[in-house]
């Protein structure tokens, strides 16, 4: 009877240490989840670039124009332009010597602007723009310009106040600035 006795309690003891780690093992992989995520968050991708507010959820691929190392982006607002057209503009600072005329051949590449909304994986278009430079770039190309330093210009998309609140009622998440193709 001792042993059966003995039997039952080494049985209890078992079940007991396995209902034991069966119930640490889930915290642990919350644990173990949770860092993953923080590093996700604490290191966001220097390539993508946010809008300012209202637009702030939309993500861009603009910041590849400094991959060329000739330029830095400054400065994103939505403004009014001086031919008093309603603007998204971006500030850029040259930062190496570059004539105007390899600016423009630089910049056709991001010329098609596409704004996109994401459902359930897919990419939907909403609208398209095409990007503008300022006459500072325009004219110093055909006068054969160079941009020294730490010289500025702007590149804009023109948003009326209707076409911002397009974008943010259809929930846009991201611009795409691509190749025009003439």
């Amino acid at each position: 009877m001792s042993s059966q006795l003995s039997r039952l309690l080494s049985i209890a003891v078992v079940l007991a240490a396995v209902q034991c780690v069966a119930a640490q093992k889930p915290a642990e992989k919350k644990e173990n989840s949770k860092p993953s995520a923080a590093k996700k968050e604490a290191s966001p991708d220097k390539n993508v670039s946010y809008l300012p507010a209202p637009l702030g959820l939309i993500r861009g691929n603009i910041r590849d124009l400094e991959s060329t190392s000739y330029f830095k982006i400054d400065d994103v607002e939505l403004r009014t332009l001086a031919t008093g057209n309603e603007a998204l503009v971006w500030t850029v600072r040259v930062e190496t010597a570059i004539t105007c005329r390899h600016i423009e051949a630089i910049l056709k590449q991001y010329r098609d602007v596409r704004f996109y909304s994401t459902l359930k994986k897919r990419r939907l278009e909403v609208m398209s723009a095409l990007m503008q430079y300022s006459e500072r770039v325009r004219l110093g190309s055909a006068n054969d310009l160079l941009l020294r330093q730490d010289d500025v210009f702007e590149l804009s998309v023109t948003l009326r106040s209707t076409d911002v609140r397009k974008l943010i009622s259809l929930d846009v998440d991201r611009i795409v600035f691509r190749r025009w193709k003439y």
